[in-house]
């Protein structure tokens, strides 16, 4: 690859994106969580457990169509997601972590140049994106729903 170009992931960043490592499976972390408190608010918690988990589909969904190649929409920003929302939430979430999972398997999807160099920015690799933007981001949040989830009582 080119100097230029963010090209990635290392395997351990794929090893987030897989659930393959010492990290809790995304399964784990969001299964057997009542809908009424997914998308119940904690004092003080800028977010519940169900808009973390919707912000992080959002962005997956972002990314897997610059990844195949399609124009994405605008950016969703977060949004209240209600009880009724949450199991469908974790089913669409676990298939499209699925989907980006068999991309991260592929040497040719890794490879394929997202963003091309320009003369003042590196471009970027679909691993790279979804090493940055996808394992790392996913990673964060589902540590903050791990943390509500303790204060919850819901965690073990």
């Amino acid at each position: 690859m080119s100097p230029d170009l963010l090209d990635g992931p290392p395997p351990e960043t794929l090893l987030l994106l897989l659930g393959h490592s010492e990290f809790a499976s995304p399964e784990r972390i969001l299964g057997g969580l009542d809908a009424r408190l997914a998308a119940g608010h904690l004092p003080g918690a800028p977010h519940s457990i169900a808009e973390i988990l919707a912000h992080m589909q959002a962005n997956m969904l972002f990314n897997l169509d610059l990844i195949e190649g399609r124009e994405p929409p605008p950016r969703l920003d977060w949004r209240a997601v209600g009880e009724d929302e949450w199991p469908g939430l974790v089913t669409a979430f676990l298939e499209t972590l699925a989907t980006l999972s068999r991309h991260a398997e592929s040497p040719d999807v890794l490879r394929r140049v997202i963003f091309p160099p320009t003369a003042t920015e590196p471009g970027w690799t679909a691993g790279y994106k979804l090493a940055v933007n996808v394992a790392k981001h996913n990673a964060y949040h589902l540590g903050q729903v791990v943390t509500l989830r303790q204060l919850l009582s819901a965690w073990n």
